[in-house]
C-alpha cells in the first residue's frame, strides 16, 4: 500500500490547476477581444474603401456639372464661386449625414 500524500501536495496541485485555469480563462478572453478588434478594423478600413470609391465617383460627376452650368472661359471669379458652392454642399452632406447615423441613445441626450 502506497502512503497517504501530505495534505500541502494536495493544496499545491490544487492552486496550480486553479492557476492553468485561470490562464486559460484569461487566453480565451484575449482571443475574443483580438477577434472583436480585428473585425472592427476590417469593417473600418472596408467602409473607409467604399467611402473612397464613391467620393472619386461623387467628384467626377460634380466636376462635370460644374463644367456644364459654370463657364470656364478661365476666370478665376468662377472658380471661386464653384469652389464655395460645393464646400456649402459638402458640410451640408456631412452635418446631415452625422445626425443620421447617430444612435438614438445621445440624440436623446
Amino acid at each position: 500500500m502506497r502512503p497517504p500524500i501530505p495534505r500541502e501536495l494536495w493544496e499545491r496541485a490544487r492552486r496550480l490547476k486553479a492557476r492553468e485555469e485561470d490562464a486559460a480563462r484569461e487566453r480565451k478572453v484575449a482571443a475574443a477581444e483580438f477577434q472583436r478588434t480585428f473585425r472592427e478594423r476590417t469593417l473600418t478600413i472596408v467602409t473607409t474603401a467604399f467611402g473612397v470609391v464613391a467620393a472619386l465617383f461623387w467628384q467626377s460627376a460634380i466636376s462635370d456639372m460644374i463644367k456644364t452650368y459654370i463657364p470656364t472661359t478661365g476666370i478665376w471669379q468662377y472658380e471661386m464661386i464653384a469652389a464655395v458652392l460645393v464646400t456649402v454642399m459638402a458640410v451640408t452632406a456631412i452635418y446631415f449625414i452625422g445626425k443620421w447615423t447617430k444612435p438614438k441613445e445621445e440624440k436623446n441626450s
